[in-house]
C-alpha cells in the first residue's frame, strides 16, 4: 500500500514550522540576555558553577615583612548535568476531521512550543534563586538601585552588564506611576536599560516583593546537541539544540508530535547573584 504523499508533506511542513519559530524565539532570548550564540555541548556534559571567596588585607605591610595572604580562592558550586527534555503530543483523528490538519495539529504544536519555551525560561530562575548576595530597598526603584550597588562591588574592576529579575506585580506597580515603555521577547516582558543600569525582566517565577540581580556575563546559555544522534528521523535547527518529528500514531488513531530540547540558562558564579527585598 502506498503512503499518502500529501500527509508526508504536511508532516514535514509542521516540522519546519516548529523549528523556524523556535529558532526565531531563541534569537530573541539571546538578545535579551546579551548573548550571540548557544554553547553546544555533548549530551550528559556536566556544567559546573563556582564560588569565589576571600578578602584582600587592609594591613600596612612593613618593609621586608611577610605579605598577608588574602585567601581569595575559587571553590566548586553546584554541578548541573545537561540533559534532554522530551515532549510528546497526540492530536486525535476526530479533531483532524473536525478542524482540519493544519489547524488542529498546527495549533497544538504552537502550544507545545510555548510550553517548552516556558520550561527554558524556568531554568533561568531556578539558577538565579541559588544566589547568596542580599540587598534591600524601600520600593521597587530603590531595590533595583541597592542591587546594582551590590553588583558593582561584586564585579568591581570587571566588565559586566547588570540584569534584574522581578515579579510582574512589582514591576507593573511601578509602571502605574511612571511612563516607561515595556518590551517583550521570548515570552519575557522587560524594561530595557532601566535607569541606565540594565534590563529588568519580569516573570512569575520570582516571588512578589523580591528580585534577583547579576550580570549578563554570569549567565551561560547551554544546550546538548541533537544533530549527532543517530537512528532518529527528525528535523533539527542549524545548531542541533531542538529536534521535532511529526508522524502518524496509528495505534492511537492520532498524529504524533515528538520534540526534544535541552536548552537551559545557568549561572557560572552563584555568589555573584544578589537577592533583594522590597521592604515596603
Amino acid at each position: 500500500m502506498a503512503v499518502n504523499p500529501n500527509m508526508v508533506v504536511l508532516a514535514k511542513a509542521q516540522d519546519i514550522n516548529f523549528i523556524t519559530k523556535f529558532e526565531a524565539n531563541v534569537q530573541q532570548l539571546l538578545s535579551v540576555l546579551g548573548k550571540t550564540s548557544v554553547d553546544i555541548v555533548a549530551p550528559g556534559t556536566a556544567v559546573k558553577t563556582y564560588n569565589v571567596s576571600g578578602t584582600i588585607s587592609a594591613e600596612a605591610v612593613a618593609p621586608k615583612a611577610l605579605i598577608p595572604d588574602s585567601g581569595i580562592a575559587v571553590s566548586d558550586g553546584d554541578t548541573i548535568e545537561i540533559t534532554y527534555s522530551k515532549y510528546r503530543n497526540l492530536t486525535a483523528i476526530e479533531d483532524i476531521g473536525k478542524y482540519g490538519y493544519e489547524l488542529s495539529v498546527g495549533k497544538t504544536n504552537d502550544e507545545m512550543l510555548k510550553q517548552i519555551q516556558r520550561k527554558v525560561r524556568k531554568t533561568i530562575f531556578d539558577g538565579i534563586k541559588t544566589g547568596t548576595g542580599t540587598a534591600t530597598g524601600a520600593n521597587f526603584q530603590a531595590a533595583i538601585a541597592a542591587t546594582a550597588g551590590k553588583l558593582a562591588g561584586l564585579f568591581e574592576d570587571e566588565f559586566g552588564t547588570p540584569v534584574f529579575f522581578v515579579n510582574p506585580e512589582d514591576m507593573y506597580g511601578y509602571l502605574g506611576t511612571h511612563n516607561i515603555t515595556l518590551e517583550s521577547q521570548f515570552g519575557l516582558s522587560y524594561l530595557a536599560n532601566f535607569m541606565g543600569i540594565g534590563n529588568v525582566i519580569a516573570d512569575t517565577n520570582v516571588a512578589s516583593g523580591t528580585m534577583f540581580g547579576t550580570v549578563l556575563e554570569n549567565l551561560e546559555v547551554v544546550a546538548p546537541s541533537l544533530a549527532s544522534i543517530p537512528g532518529l528521523e527528525m528535523t533539527t535547527d542549524a545548531s542541533g539544540i531542538v529536534g521535532v518529528h511529526n508522524d502518524g500514531a496509528y495505534a492511537n488513531a492520532a498524529v504524533e508530535t515528538v520534540a526534544y530540547c535541552g536548552l537551559g540558562v545557568h549561572p557560572a558564579f552563584k555568589d555573584r547573584i544578589v537577592k533583594a527585598t522590597i521592604s515596603a
